[in-house]
């Protein structure tokens, strides 16, 4: 982002340059140009570093928030082991042994060790929150399927006790389709109250499952829309269908039925 990389020049007896992640920049020199700022790290050693650039900021761990960082040079004399990382064409795998051949070819006695793909690394820093993202993805979808199937059942009920109701409306002068909207309207009413004060709580308790989440925010809109439209579309088919089929009968017979 500013200043520069390593060169051949940042090896072990001028190894006093360091490049920063944004957010160690942001955090430590905000409001002021790092570059050529000097940074003593206590845990190392009394050295003073000299910045010599500044890069974006990246994920150690998918599951966790980008942390302010700081890079030495690989031949620095700082690590006491390297990752090599190789970006092919084809399987990644094919390139394993190849790549073990190579490195042994240059030092024998280097070991080699957790040769993985890029997705088997995400994997393995996603851990446990893959399972639990999943198990909660799970029990997310039971729970909208039974609050479907409890609101149909619920509704319909209600407009199948009112038959009578409306065969009496009809026998009245009432016409078909003011009756239906009607009940339409009664049945979806305390659906949408329920619908309001639901999104309301959701919204508090998304943020218990914020350490789960990746690439997506706890009030993501998408989600939100999706089920509220569900549950909605739920309720008008509970309450419509009902209503649908009391306001096609004979008035007689609804009166007769009482």
């Amino acid at each position: 982002m500013s200043g520069r990389f390593f060169t051949r020049q940042d090896r072990l007896d001028q190894a006093k340059k360091v490049i920063v992640s944004r957010q160690l920049a942001r955090q430590y020199f905000a409001g002021e140009d790092p570059l050529g700022k000097h940074l003593a790290v206590p845990l190392w050693d009394a050295t003073q570093y000299e910045i010599v650039g500044v890069v974006g900021d990246t994920l150690h761990q998918v599951n966790k928030p980008t942390e302010a960082t700081i890079y030495l040079p690989e031949l620095s004399g700082a690590f006491l082991s390297g990752v090599l990382v190789l970006r092919t064409a084809f399987n990644p795998l094919s390139f394993s042994i190849p790549a073990q051949k190579q490195l042994a070819a240059l030092d024998p006695e280097l070991p080699v060790s957790d040769v993985m793909t890029m997705q088997q690394v995400i994997g393995q820093s996603l851990g446990n929150s893959s399972f639990s993202a999943i198990a909660v993805l799970a029990f997310g979808v039971l729970s909208l399927a039974l609050a479907s199937v409890g609101l149909y059942g619920v509704l319909s009920y209600l407009m199948t006790q009112r038959t009578t109701e409306l065969g009496i409306r009809i026998a009245l002068g009432a016409q078909r389709e003011q009756v239906l909207g009607l009940m339409l309207f009664d049945g979806l009413r305390p659906a949408l109250f329920g619908l309001a004060f639901g999104i309301a709580a959701s919204a508090a308790a998304t943020r218990a499952i914020q350490s789960m989440l990746y690439g997506t925010k706890p009030l993501d809109p998408i989600v939100f829309v999706a089920v509220a439209a569900t549950l909605t579309g739920v309720a008008t088919l509970a309450c419509l269908v009902p209503a649908w089929r009391a306001s096609r009968l004979d008035p007689m017979q609804a009166l007769r039925a009482e």
